[in-house]
């Protein structure tokens, strides 16, 4: 097994220099057309869901789902790149019992916020909030330690390889009260990326912070998120990448300790009874 992975990791390493070395005396811009979908898994058991009554619990269900479904372009040279959310016109809610939920997905590093990626020097800024507060995330890109397998398929017109990448899962301190809340509403298991990359298009890059391979990701399989690509434009016409430059920049360290901590006020605001249903996403 490890003969055939060093052996794979040397195949994919010569194919993509030899496509660099083709279009190397060559620019290129491009436009990659994403669409996201959330696919909820949850045990019966293990969380506060099943005390619910069933119309709050059919309710916050839909949210979650509509805001798994959402299309995001990814702009794209050589060195940089700019990925967003399409923005549409928000539909009309449905009121049950006179309530209605709206569930915003957000950034911590994953494939929802604006970002925009300089991958000669290998940093980010992705625009992200905390409730309601904007802040301009900038750091340095998380090298990633992927591992190809050697699995091929389709994906439209081009041959994509499958990578995965799993994060080291971080020690959680939490209440026997804490760890049943709706907050945990999707069970804590070991976060594992899969990605399909393609090496007809020799360019580094992905949703979101996602780069890293010798292609460009055109699906990623982020726990009960999914994104697949259904489109590229290449070279296209009028073509501009934007840095973002809304909210108060901050390192990802301070970020996620300030969003934890808002988190925190958040929780203790619930269980004293001074708020409504909180539903925390990241």
């Amino acid at each position: 097994m490890k003969s055939f992975n060093l052996s794979m990791l040397f195949f994919v390493v010569l194919a993509f220099a030899k496509a660099y070395t083709v279009q190397a005396q060559q620019d290129f811009t491009g436009i990659a057309h994403y669409q996201s979908k959330m696919t909820m898994k949850q045990s019966e058991d293990s969380t506060q869901m099943a005390k619910l009554e069933p119309a709050m619990r059919e309710m916050i269900e839909e949210a979650m789902k509509k805001a798994g479904e959402a299309e995001f372009t990814l702009k794209f040279n050589r060195t940089e790149s700019l990925y967003e959310k399409v923005k549409k016109l928000a539909a009309p809610k449905k009121p049950v019992n006179g309530m209605s939920m709206t569930i915003e997905m957000s950034g911590n590093g994953d494939t929802y916020g604006t970002t925009y990626k300089d991958l000669t020097a290998q940093t980010f800024l992705r625009e992200d909030n905390i409730q309601g507060k904007e802040f301009l995330v900038t750091d340095k890109i998380e090298k990633l330690d992927w591992k190809v397998t050697g699995e091929t398929k389709m994906i439209g017109k081009y041959t994509a390889m499958k990578a995965t990448y799993t994060f080291p899962k971080e020690e959680k301190e939490e209440s026997e009260e804490e760890s049943t809340s709706l907050l945990n509403m999707v069970d804590d298991k070991e976060h594992v990326v899969t990605a399909w990359f393609t090496m007809d298009i020799p360019i580094s890059n992905g949703p979101g912070i996602y780069q890293g391979l010798p292609g460009l990701i055109l699906e990623l399989n982020e726990g009960e998120i999914t994104i697949l690509c259904n489109k590229i434009e290449m070279n296209p016409e009028d073509f501009e990448i934007k840095k973002p430059r809304k909210g108060k920049e901050i390192s990802t360290e301070k970020f996620n300790k300030l969003r934890d901590k808002k988190a925190k006020e958040m929780r203790e605001r619930f269980k004293s009874g001074s708020g409504g249903v909180f539903i925390e996403t990241h």
